[in-house]
């Protein structure tokens, strides 16, 4: 759930709909809240709540090595930003790469999964170029070389968690074009290695270029909460209003002893809610289940149903 999202309805209008019990002044009012949901992302991947490592396989070369770290660092960055608040949470690896082993089959993804100890793990073959372009321009023994280099990148995604239980493939093309200055004339290999060795800020592009198709999307979604006329249920709305969701359960849980069954099935009505927008889906029913036994507060109980079911089916 995005933190910086706007609430679109400040005023907090009663629901159309509301059932008769409502009206009455000392039973509970239901407003409606615009709270923007967490959706997978356009790779069908989504990370909340998991253990993440990223791992780069190293070929041995050492500007493909160098491509790959700076490539996979921003990859995670990106992931981390989108995620985890900014917060250096993933975990990345270096592995030597190992021709005869296939990570595409799952066995070698889950076994690879268990050695980093995460829920999910990304990937990435060694960068593969091809030939270039290279020009060198020299005056009086020095020189600039500007090169052009078609490569591809290939990405694994393995999610211990997810129900397809497959290991994911990704791929992309592009061209790197670099120059740098040589100094003084240098073998035909010696400006590769320096062409090459250059192209940090296009491997930290891609990285973050990928990583983005891995950031999750957004929908607004209307929830319902129930609120009582006194301070305290004012200020549990208070806090879902500002998403500081745990602050206004600390709340309902200090008033769940009452022996007033309405009240205590709002509360665990709102609980639910919470849950369902922090994608606690099963606690979210096993809340929804408590709020049924003690009151009817439907149509409210069967809507959150609904979208609970919608979400754990996803």
């Amino acid at each position: 759930m995005r933190q910086k999202a706007k609430i679109t309805v400040p005023a907090l209008l009663p629901l159309a709909a509301a059932l008769v019990f409502l009206s009455v002044s000392c039973g509970p009012s239901a407003y409606l809240l615009d709270v923007e949901m967490r959706r997978p992302s356009a790779a069908g991947v989504d990370i909340i709540g998991k253990a993440v490592s990223v791992v780069y396989m190293d070929n041995g070369i050492e500007t493909d090595s160098l491509f790959a770290a700076s490539m996979s660092s921003a990859f995670a960055s990106r992931l981390e930003q989108d995620y985890f608040a900014g917060d250096s949470l993933i975990t990345m690896f270096c592995l030597d790469q190992q021709p005869d082993v296939d990570y595409s089959d799952k066995e070698n993804m889950v076994d690879l999964l268990v050695d980093t100890g995460s829920d999910v793990l990304f990937l990435f073959d060694p960068p593969v170029f091809a030939d270039g372009n290279v020009t060198v321009s020299e005056t009086a023994g020095t020189g600039t070389a500007t090169g052009e280099f078609p490569f591809s990148v290939r990405l694994y995604v393995y999610d211990s968690m997810d129900r397809r239980d497959t290991v994911l493939q990704f791929s992309g093309s592009s061209v790197a074009k670099i120059s740098a200055d040589i100094g003084e004339t240098v073998s035909d290999d010696g400006v590769m290695f320096i062409l090459k060795s250059a192209l940090d800020g296009t491997a930290r592009n891609v990285g973050t270029a990928s990583g983005e198709k891995f950031s999750p999307r957004w929908k607004a979604e209307e929830i319902v909460f129930f609120v009582y006329d006194s301070s305290a249920w004012y200020d549990t709305y208070y806090y879902v209003q500002q998403y500081q969701w745990q602050k206004a359960m600390d709340i309902w849980m200090s008033m769940l002893d009452t022996g007033n069954l309405e009240k205590k099935a709002c509360i665990e009505y709102n609980m639910a809610a919470v849950c369902y927008i922090l994608g606690q889906h099963e606690l979210s029913s096993d809340w929804l289940e408590l709020s049924e036994k003690h009151f009817d507060l439907s149509p409210y109980t069967g809507y959150l149903k609904k979208k609970i079911e919608k979400k754990a089916g996803q």
